[in-house]
């Protein structure tokens, strides 16, 4: 069976990230600082958004999710 070619725009993420909102550029700015020292905004918002999905379940970590949260994870609704 041949397969079709992908016909979506490509996207990369450095042009998703110069279209956000500047309240949103600027909250990628400070998780970057917070984060690591010398992250993009691209790698930021790659990491925002696997923490995220992580958080939802909506996404499988490799450990099977037997890694637990972070520190900064934690509160009172997922203190089981």
């Amino acid at each position: 069976m041949k397969q079709q070619p992908d016909t979506r725009p490509h996207t990369s993420l450095a042009t998703l990230s110069r279209a956000l909102p500047n309240d949103i550029v600027a909250a990628l700015d400070r998780f970057s600082a917070m984060e690591g020292a010398g992250m993009t905004r691209e790698q930021a918002l790659l990491t925002a958004l696997r923490t995220w999905a992580l958080s939802k379940g909506l996404l499988k970590t490799q450990e099977g999710g037997r890694e637990g949260l972070r520190p900064e994870q934690l509160n009172a609704t997922n203190d089981d």
